[in-house]
């Protein structure tokens, strides 16, 4: 079985005034279909930076990333922003919801980005929010 994600020799560097440092550094990794990940360290050892890669948020510096068998290191920014519409879900640690938008329209605007006539969006997403138990939010 080939792997769902595959990185080889992933690296990530960042300029830092004059010099660079590297957050990651020749990562390989492969996960398969219905295997669970977990993704450790200490504070500063590149796991948010390797997420972002995976996330197709960040690009690496050198190395590949083939998701299902499709290169995405090759992908340009409208490919990735089409990627990330279509075949990844991330969920972030600090709150990305727009404030003064209701629960559900901002349920809804991924599928807004998506082509999803208004009316379909609007359904779909008080229908998934009804199945989290988020009902009585739906207007907050």
């Amino acid at each position: 079985m080939s792997a769902l994600i595959e990185l080889c020799e992933v690296r990530k560097s960042f300029a830092m005034g004059e010099r660079e440092v590297d957050a990651l550094q020749g990562i390989d990794l492969q996960i398969r279909e219905g295997e669970f990940v977990a993704i450790m360290g200490p504070s500063g050892s590149g796991k948010t930076t390797l997420l972002e890669i995976l996330g197709a948020i960040s690009r690496p510096s050198r190395g590949c990333y083939w998701l299902d068998g499709a290169p995405v290191h090759d992908l340009d920014d409208d490919q990735l922003a089409d990627l990330r519409a279509t075949r990844i879900g991330f969920v972030f640690q600090t709150f990305n919801l727009m404030p003064r938008m209701s629960a559900v329209r901002n349920a809804a605007l991924p599928l807004l980005y998506a082509g999803v006539r208004r009316d379909e969006r609007e359904t779909r997403a008080r229908e998934v929010l009804e199945r989290l138990g988020l009902a009585h939010r739906l207007e907050h």
